[in-house]
């Protein structure tokens, strides 16, 4: 199996040259999708610190308002750190922000 960055590259490549194609052709059938997905990126910052330090929680729902994912980031002097959060990480945060998360997708 080729790596993820030989991977990337060659899908640009396909990518570019079928934006090249559609440029020449604006009838140009781009078929390659094979589906499109909802994903919600709610982002949370918590009160910055006196430091200079932020963090905060990036949360992703589907669209039916489920945490799909759930990372906490740490910002300082430009640099940011991001950790996953476990399964009992998530059900605090699903329960104290549990109204925030209330998706209309239409």
């Amino acid at each position: 199996m080729e790596n993820s960055e030989d991977q990337l590259e060659r899908r640009m490549a396909q990518l570019s040259q079928a934006l090249q194609d559609k440029r020449e052709n604006p009838d140009y059938p781009f078929d390659e999708v094979e589906s499109v997905d909802l994903l919600i990126k709610f982002i949370i910052t918590l009160n910055d610190s006196e430091d200079g330090i932020s963090d905060g929680l990036y949360l992703y729902l589907d669209e039916e308002g489920i945490i799909v994912n759930a990372e906490y980031f740490i910002k300082e002097e430009g640099d940011i750190t991001i950790m996953t959060l476990n399964e009992d990480e998530i059900n605090i945060i699903m329960e104290l922000f549990a109204g925030v998360f209330a998706v209309n997708v239409t």
